[in-house]
């Protein structure tokens, strides 16, 4: 009922999850890019596969790419050489909206991912900001326009009896009231003091003052550089289309800017640079009960708004490109084709899970209700004698063949005509009700009729399991009428009655994009919970040419080996947050549709369990049984064998109850240890097994509906035959005796163990002996009464193994054997729990809730020509840098570094990008020849004895805050230390440096 387990939490595990995402992404066959890397031919793939969008690799890398990933080659824009390069590769120089080259190396970086998934984060912050300045500007105006009253109007404010009516008046502003809400630490709202803070920290690590400063080039070539960027340093005209980024209007009581005067780099104008180039990103959406490719295009309906009836024309040419979303010259039109959405069970874009779930277990009743009869087999047999070898092989080919054909052929073609109109985008319906007529041919005609066509048998059988799948199939097959015309009725509703009957899949949607915001931001704190950290660690003082930056580093390293348990807990939690939805309103767990059609199949087996051993009851053995005991005795010894089929279906029945209420929580516990990295994904060979033949995951279902009844069936006859041997006559005294046997084993072993834990306690001490000659002398004892104790042990472990082999035959989705006792030779013994893991990343391929936002990204890129440009990516980079340092790992630059690059803060943790192997190899003697003038380089001193005066202030300083860090850690124990909840924190308030030391340590 739930397995110990650990997993990784925190930024680690943050950092894991963009690996594990980015692993997704890929689309390579043979190998894993292992600096994360997305390129073109990858996204192709995503949009095709999850949306049908129809694009080609070079739309990607003109648009997507150009804005988001690609990293400009190092050139001279403002030189003719740069011109006459573009015009000999076809082009006119011009780069619009400060989209880059086109080249075949393009792509998108893991650390420009993450840029990319933060895009409404910073919106938000952004929004945020606006809302404080124009509540600012609200309050001076209201001041200006009463300035003949402003004696009074402080007089009333100092007086007790009119302060609350202040207070209340500033509460009541609905942009001040939604602020303060988001300064509290709201789930999908980032902190409001959070592009204050990143900012603080680029001017602090590049220029040693964290304090505003006039934005000129040479203030944005210093973060750049500082933070590695050097090759966009360089590049005059990104420089120009950044600064032009940063004095943007885009502010209450903003004036415009003195022609040649630079603008303050404040907050504000940080979050200008941030956000300008995707101001076209409505942060709303994720609010409302819609498809993301609704949000993007405004096409195909989920909400059944009045302007979307006009989209119908759409079915009658799925195959159309539409212009969506209006005209204008930023509107541009996207090719869509038709992708059979109502039966696509990989992206489920169906409309509703349980009507597909109704559907399939409706089919499994209906063949072995009507289908299963051995006459089609009538159709196959040969003319041959059976009892020859040729014979029988070729008519078992030819059996199988046959039913294959009559599975294939009546299943798809029920499963596909009933699915017509379970479609999330425009159904008309008169197609609902084509579908509702296959429900009646395939499931309620054979019901209320009786013929026999071979193919086909509906005459009925008296039998109590028969009985049960005729009556199931038919309640399944009018419950999934009533589902049609539900649906129709949801297409036809007012708009202020639809919410209520919004289709399934939408509001799963809806949840994803909750759960992407609330990541994301999860995500942000944690890495404000690693500065924090820092900081804290630090102390309140800092070393000549220490940076933020390396002090976040070395305690991120720290916090790399940190993990949460899960476990019993875990089981129950799983299921607590199943049922009010915030495992997917937070985590964005989606489940398959196999696992969910499995579940229902299970539950259908409790049912039919009971059925089967009722008529195993009525068998001929079970009576000849019964009567062989009323002959044994004159009194009735029926309860005997009563008592053991009763608990025979109490135990199948337990078996397969256990097993169900495992599937979910298991599949949870599976998700969230790859997010994690407590699976590896991106790094890892054994993952790339995952990626290979997913079609397999059409074996998900059927394996889950057999191996759960063949598990309780064998469970269940195991109980019975054992209680059986143990109540009947004939066995009593032998079974009296083998307990005996087995109560004096137990005590033996029982002193076995008391002995040889007081034993290694005092004599031994992990693999080494306190007393040498008496343990050795205890070992040879011991192996002498083993080698009979093992007979017994090896009896008992087969049996143990047997147990757990029936009880794991309906468990596809955890192993049951390891990695090294899966495989006999070439063969793999248990393939099933890699089909289910298989199925599980199809669907995280195609909705986790990053991926999905990416692909929003790319649809908005996709719609609109001016959403995003290189300028802006380049802000949001630095503002990553910052934040997250440890994300510098995966930026992929073109340029190499050699050893004089490397950069180090006073505490030696390297700030800079590690030198390529080229670099190493030209400068293999390069860390022997440094000299100590080198090495010192970084800190900037001039002279020894300033070197030696600073030391000495150091030295000072830090003996001051020995006892000053102890009394810190008292407090903050104790819950009363200075150190707040911001993001990134600060300790102490640079306001009042006085009172506590003139060097603080504030992020």
């Amino acid at each position: 009922m739930g397995v110990k387990y650990s997993k990784p939490c925190g930024a680690f595990a943050d950092v894991k999850e963009l690996e594990y995402i980015s692993a997704l992404h890929q689309t390579g066959m043979t190998e894993l890019r292992k600096d994360g890397s997305i390129h073109a031919i990858d996204i192709v793939h995503f949009l095709m596969s999850r949306y049908g969008i129809k694009v080609t690799e070079e739309e990607v890398r003109e648009n997507i790419l150009g804005a988001f990933g690609c990293s400009r080659r190092r050139e001279e824009r403002n030189s003719g050489a740069f011109h006459e390069s573009a015009v000999e590769s076809g082009g006119d120089g011009d780069i619009s909206n400060g989209d880059c080259i086109k080249s075949e190396e393009d792509c998108l970086d893991l650390t420009q991912v993450l840029a990319l998934l933060i895009v409404p984060l910073l919106l938000k912050a952004d929004q945020s900001l606006v809302q404080q300045k124009q509540t600012l500007y609200n309050l001076r105006s209201m001041s200006s326009c009463k300035e003949n009253e402003s004696s009074e109007i402080t007089e009333t404010a100092t007086s007790d009896s009119t302060r609350p009516q202040k207070v209340t008046l500033l509460q009541s502003s609905p942009s001040f009231t939604i602020h303060r809400h988001r300064e509290q630490g709201e789930k999908r709202w980032p902190d409001a003091d959070l592009i204050d803070n990143v900012l603080r920290t680029m001017m602090h690590d590049a220029t040693g003052d964290p304090n505003p400063r006039p934005l000129t080039k040479e203030l944005l070539r210093q973060l750049l550089s500082f933070y590695g960027e050097g090759e966009i340093a360089d590049d005059e005209r990104l420089l120009d289309e950044m600064m032009m980024a940063a004095n943007a209007s885009g502010g209450v009581d903003t004036a415009p800017d003195i022609e040649g005067e630079p603008i303050l780099f404040d907050q504000h104008a940080f979050a200008r640079a941030l956000t300008h180039d995707v101001q076209q990103y409505n942060i709303g959406n994720e609010n409302r009960v819609t498809t993301n490719y609704y949000d993007v295009f405004q096409t195909c309906y989920s909400t059944k708004e009045e302007e979307k009836k006009k989209l119908l024309h759409l079915l009658t040419n799925p195959m159309k490109t539409v212009e969506v979303g209006g005209h204008g010259e930023d509107i541009r039109p996207v090719q869509r084709v038709f992708t059979f959405p109502s039966i696509d069970y990989t992206a489920d874009t169906y409309r509703s899970k349980g009507f597909v779930v109704l559907l399939w277990m409706t089919w499994i009743l209906t063949y072995f209700a009507y289908l299963s009869s051995s006459d089609v087999l009538t159709l196959a047999r040969l003319d041959c004698d059976p009892t020859q070898f040729g014979c029988a092989m070729m008519q078992g080919i030819l059996n199988w063949l046959t039913i294959m054909a009559q599975l294939s052929i009546l299943g798809t073609t029920f499963i596909i005509w009933a699915s017509i109109g379970n479609s999330v985008y425009p159904t008309h319906s008169i197609w609902i009700v084509l579908g509702m007529g296959a429900v009646v041919l395939f499931v309620l005609l054979p019901y209320f009729e009786d013929f026999n066509a071979q193919v086909i048998s509906t005459e009925k059988s008296g039998d109590l399991d028969q009985r049960l799948l005729y009556n199931l199939s038919m309640v399944c097959g009018f419950v999934l009428l009533s589902a049609s015309l539900l649906n129709i009725y949801q297409r036809n509703l007012q708009e202020k009655l639809y919410w209520f009957f919004t289709p399934g899949i939408v509001r799963l949607e809806s949840h994803t994009k909750q759960a992407a915001s609330c990541k994301a931001n999860q995500l942000v704190r944690n890495a404000c919970m690693i500065h924090k950290t820092a900081e804290f660690d630090c102390g309140i003082s800092n070393g000549v040419g220490e940076t933020k930056y390396g002090k976040a580093l070395l305690a991120y390293a720290k916090k790399t080996d940190q993990t949460e348990e899960g476990g019993l807990l875990h089981f129950t939690q799983a299921w607590k947050q199943v049922l009010n939805g915030r495992l997917f309103k937070d985590e964005g767990i989606w489940f398959t549709t196999h696992l969910l059609a499995g579940n229902a199949a299970q539950c259908t087996i409790c049912l039919l369990l009971g059925a089967l051993f009722h008529q195993f009851h009525n068998s001929e053995l079970f009576q000849d049984g019964l009567n062989y005991l009323d002959k044994l005795t004159q009194g009735s010894q029926r309860w005997r064998l009563m008592l053991s089929l009763f608990f025979g279906v109490f135990c199948g029945e337990i078996t397969i109850i256990t097993i169900t209420a495992n599937y979910i929580p298991s599949t949870v516990r599976t998700i969230l240890q790859y997010r994690s990295g407590g699976y590896e994904s991106l790094h890892s060979k054994k993952f790339l097994k995952l990626r290979f033949a997913v079609d397999q995951s059409s074996l998900i279902f059927g394996s889950i509906f057999w191996g759960s009844l063949y598990t309780s069936i064998i469970t269940g006859f195991f109980a019975m035959l054992v209680l059986g041997i143990i109540l009947w006559p004939d066995f009593a005294q032998i079974v009296l005796v083998l307990f005996a046997n087995i109560i004096g084993i137990a005590i033996t072993m029982l002193l076995k163990w008391l002995v040889l834990i007081g034993f290694r306690r005092k004599y031994q001490r992990a693999y080494y002996r306190r007393s040498v000659g008496l343990t050795n002398f205890v070992g040879v004892v011991l192996e002498s009464w083993n080698l009979g104790l093992t007979t017994s042990y090896m009896i008992f472990r087969s049996f143990k193994l047997l147990i757990a082999a029936t009880l794991f035959i309906g468990r596809v989705d955890i192993p049951f054997l390891s990695d090294d006792a899966c495989f006999l030779g070439p063969i793999e013994l248990d393939a099933y729990p890699l089909m289910f893991r298989k199925d599980l990343l199809a669907h995280e391929a195609h909705r986790h809730p990053y991926l999905e936002r990416m692909g929003v990204m790319y649809m908005m890129k996709l719609r609109h020509e001016k959403f995003g440009n290189y300028a802006g990516t380049c802000w949001r980079l630095l503002f990553v840098y910052a934040l997250m340092p440890w994300m510098r790992k995966y930026r992929s630059n073109e340029d190499n570094l050699g050893i004089s690059d490397f950069k180090f803060a006073a505490n030696r943790m390297w700030t800079g990008r590690m030198p390529t192997q080229s670099a190493f190899n030209e400068e293999s003697d390069a860390l022997t020849s440094l000299r100590e003038s080198d090495v010192l380089k970084e800190s900037d001193s001039k002279e020894t004895d300033d070197s030696i005066a600073v030391l000495k202030q150091q030295n000072k300083i830090l003996k001051e805050e020995n006892e000053m860090m102890r009394s810190l850690l008292f407090q903050h124990k104790s819950g009363k230390g200075p150190i707040s909840n911001s993001c990134p924190p600060r300790i102490f308030s640079e306001s009042s440096p006085a009172d506590h030391h003139a060097s603080t340590c504030t992020l």
